[in-house]
Parts: C-alpha cells; structure tokens; sequence
C-alpha cells in the first residue's frame, strides 16, 4: 500500500506539471496562434517569457508570501531547523549578466530544435508536458548526480553557499553549471520537438516549480521539503521530484504536507491514521 500511495504521490506531481502546461499553452496558443513569429520574435518571445515570470514569481514568494507569518507557518514543511543566512541583493551587473545567458541560451534553443505545430488539442499537448516532465526529471536527475561526485562538485558548490534556501537560490549557478543545466533542460525538446506556445508555458511553469522547490514552501507542485533536504543535508534528492531517487535508491525521505492541494498526502495520512 505504501509503495502505491508513493507512486500516486510522484505521479501526481508529473501529472500537475501536465495539466498546469496545458492549460498556460492553450492561453499562449489563443494570443499567438494569429501571429507570423520569425526566428527573432521566438526567440525574444521565449526570454521575456522566461525572464518576467522568474523575478515576477520568487519576488511573490519572498515579498509577499513569505511576509504573512500564518500563511508561511502554514506552508512550510521543513523538519530540519537550519541557520538563517543573509542572501545576497540583486545588482545591476548580475542581472544583466544573467539576462545575456538566458537570451543566449533562447536563441541556441529555437535555432537548433525542431519545431513542430501541434495546434492546441488538450490530449496531444498534456501528453507532451507529461513525457516532457518525466524525461526533464531524468535528465537533471543524472546531471545533479554527477554534480556531486567528486570530479564535478567544484561546479556545483556555488548552488550550495546557502544551506537556507530561499527561491532565488534556484538561479544562483556557477556558469558551467548553468550550461550543462540548460543542456539538461532542453534536451527533451530535442526528442520531442517544440511548438513556440508550449515553449513558452514549459517556461513559465517550470519557473514557478524551480522557485517553490527552493522556498522552503509547499505551495502547489512541491509537497514537501525534497529539495529543501538536499541542501540542507547535501546529500540525496537529486531530481525535481521523488520519483527518480526512489529508483536510483538515493532518496532522503521527506515531509508529505497534506492539503487541498496536496490530495494523495491528505488521502495517506488518512489512511495511516
């Protein structure tokens, strides 16, 4: 039973990444769907996508989420007390700098994948979200893996100068790091090909799960602390979510926050009651 609500736990969030995809593709595909896009326009529509949604996200979380004393109560699911550390504040070089990576990183990606229009049927674009998340969840699971072995930790230890996570942290990489991630990323695009509107919506989504996995909230996609573990205990919870580590056997078992939000840890804990 308990390997079962397991599964039901790490395929809920797969399937959430789906259906919250799919429902931001079909908004992009109703703004888009008129428009001639070229090359540039893709590639400038991908970044502003990419890079509003980032700071618009964590500076939710962490100036007006992280503000209310009850709801953060509420939200956090840390069973580990760590030293509250000082992050560092935003500079106008840092920004730039992370702006030229992420627009450089948008142009490599539309001019070397293949693109393919799917149009916007809900079946066809939730089952392309959904192998998309899994195989994404592979492939960062093994480059963050390799990132602590001893050849390639140097790489990562930059992620790691804060031990008390806060969501900006998920943008704090070396530059190598920050390459090799970006590979990891797209290489399911490469599988699978991409179509500009659900680009777009993998971007966005995918901002707000990175940002919450590094909050030290649950709020919608991470319903634990999994990667809050992984920096405090740095060790273990090598993917976006569980379901990797439990195959691999490196997972750090975590808290299961049940909720509304939450439904397979809320039927769990019912269950074990």
């Amino acid at each position: 039973m308990q390997k079962l609500l397991n599964f039901c736990f790490e395929m809920e969030f797969y399937f959430k990444i789906a259906i919250s995809c799919t429902i931001a593709q079909q908004l992009f595909y109703l703004l888009l769907n008129k428009l001639e896009l070229n090359f540039i326009s893709q590639v400038l529509l991908y970044w502003l996508v990419g890079t509003i949604s980032f700071y618009a996200i964590g500076i939710f979380i962490e100036k007006v989420i992280k503000r209310d004393d009850n709801l953060t109560k509420q939200l956090t699911a840390r069973v580990k007390k760590v030293r509250k550390q000082s992050f560092p504040n935003f500079t106008l070089p840092g920004i730039i700098t992370g702006e030229i990576k992420a627009i450089i990183s948008a142009l490599i990606i539309i001019y070397l994948a293949p693109e393919v229009h799917r149009g916007n049927g809900l079946i066809v674009n939730m089952g392309w979200f959904f192998m998309r998340i899994v195989a994404a969840d592979f492939c960062f699971y093994i480059a963050h893996r390799l990132f602590h072995t001893k050849p390639f930790l140097k790489i990562h230890l930059k992620h790691h100068d804060f031990q008390d996570t806060s969501s900006f942290v998920a943008g704090h990489k070396s530059l190598i790091e920050y390459i090799i991630v970006t590979i990891t990323d797209v290489l399911p695009i490469f599988i699978f090909g991409y179509d500009i509107t659900q680009l777009c919506a993998w971007a966005l989504i995918g901002n707000i799960y990175n940002l919450e996995g590094h909050s030290s909230l649950s709020i919608f996609f991470i319903g634990s602390d999994f990667h809050d573990l992984h920096h405090t205990d740095f060790n273990g919870n090598y993917g976006i979510h569980s379901f990797w580590d439990r195959v691999f056997n490196t997972f750090n078992p975590s808290h299961k926050k049940p909720g509304i939000m939450f439904p397979v840890s809320s039927i769990e804990s019912k269950i074990i009651k």
